[in-house]
């Protein structure tokens, strides 16, 4: 009996069940369809995260592929970016901030917004948040053009549509020691400045594109009269920060090591040393973190190596000293979290430091006209702020302390 109720009961709720089902195809809903003949992706493979600057701001930096599939030129006229749970809008690219973000593939600066058919460009993309729950868990795009309205459009027409849903939930910014000690030290390259080269550079390597200098910071000194340089710029020895020992970050295990390039002379790279891009970190070492990520110390200085591949290494220890090797126009330490072992083939990730001092900010402006030769005593601050687990951005001025950097507030 009771089987026979069961059996009443699901016939009775099937019958329900096809009532509901509409008799004929046209009563069916169907899923909309955009045309969007431009498209949009992540540039490297590894989600966006949101790392904590100097600034007191959460950054989420990432690139975006932006590839022309339609028939017709399209011209990017602005690109929105939103939550994609809120719809709400974080940052709107328009006139000439938007073209100032355009790269060809391979990182140069395109002449405008126009995209060819079949056609590719890279899009920049730099978002600041005030607090961390502000950070979205996915954010979408909004493209507005003019270009093909569909597949047989013969002129180009306004065209807007949202693309390319990013998760904000790449690797967390991985935590490392100050590789180097005591003050003055200036990150001459930084977050998140796109007029700077090291945040540009795309490369085509192994087959995949890859932004490996995303979040690089490139270290030079200032001695305590607010000077790069004293004396005869062309010598690197009357450089601050030449010859300072360079420190393991973290433990691990040394996976890449160079350590037979010239040092350059002071200046613009002449091109002759690092005309190959395999070599514009100069001398370098590569160590492996055991949980996917790898720290870059480059410019080193020749024969100046303390370790070789397969040496595992402590924090804090001695890897190297700062030269003047490869791509670089003055003596600084090139410092980077990579995804992988190759230099050039890996995606720039984001990393913190543990502690330091954050001692003030170099004058863009006075920066930008006059370089390492410069006097910057006026951008130190007259005592030195602790900060724990911070990125400096660019042109922060940093005091290291001793090796391990706790958060040092005096001179050293």
């Amino acid at each position: 009996m009771r089987r026979a109720r069961l059996l009443g009961v699901a016939i009775l709720v099937t019958a329900l069940s096809l009532l509901a089902i509409p008799a004929t195809a046209e009563g069916a809903a169907k899923p909309k369809s955009v045309y969007t003949p431009v498209l949009a992706q992540l540039l490297a493979p590894n989600h966006p995260a949101p790392v904590l600057g100097t600034d007191h701001k959460y950054h989420v930096l990432y690139e975006l592929r932006l590839s022309n599939r339609g028939p017709l030129p399209a011209t990017i006229q602005q690109l929105v970016v939103f939550d994609a749970d809120s719809h709400a809008v974080i940052r709107t690219y328009e006139g000439p901030d938007l073209q100032a973000r355009f790269r060809d593939i391979g990182g140069v600066t395109a002449p405008d917004t126009v995209i060819a058919p079949g056609e590719e460009r890279v899009f920049l993309v730099d978002l600041e948040f005030g607090l961390s729950f502000n950070v979205p868990a996915a954010v979408g795009h909004r493209l507005v053009l003019l270009g093909p309205a569909g597949p047989s459009a013969t002129e180009p027409t306004p065209v807007s549509y949202s693309i390319a849903t990013v998760p904000v939930d790449g690797p967390t910014a991985t935590v490392l020691t100050p590789p180097l000690k005591g003050n003055g030290w200036v990150a001459t390259n930084g977050c998140c400045d796109i007029a700077s080269a090291d945040r540009t550079t795309i490369l085509p390597v192994n087959g995949g594109l890859w932004s490996p200098l995303r979040f690089s910071i490139d270290l030079a000194q200032l001695d305590d009269t607010g000077l790069f340089v004293h004396d005869d710029p062309a010598q690197l020895r009357n450089y601050t920060g030449y010859g300072t020992d360079v420190l393991a970050a973290a433990p691990g295990q040394v996976v890449a090591a160079l350590d037979t390039l010239p040092d350059q002379p002071a200046g613009p790279p002449p091109g002759s040393a690092a005309n190959n891009f395999e070599s514009a970190d100069g001398n370098y070492v590569v160590v492996d973190l055991g949980n996917g990520s790898f720290v870059l110390y480059g410019n080193l200085q020749p024969g100046s190596l303390t370790v070789k591949v397969g040496d595992h290494v402590q924090r804090r220890e001695v890897l190297g000293t700062i030269g003047n090797s490869g791509d670089s126009a003055f003596p600084h330490l090139e410092f980077r979290l990579m995804s992988g072992p190759s230099p050039v083939g890996s995606d720039g990730l984001p990393f913190v430091l543990s502690g330091f001092a954050y001692e003030g900010q170099l004058d863009a402006a006075q920066y930008q006209s006059q370089g390492v030769v410069g006097n910057y005593l006026q951008s130190r601050a007259a005592q030195a702020d602790p900060r724990r687990r911070e990125l400096p951005l660019d042109l922060a001025i940093i005091d290291f302390g001793e090796p391990g950097g706790a958060g040092a507030v005096g001179r050293t």
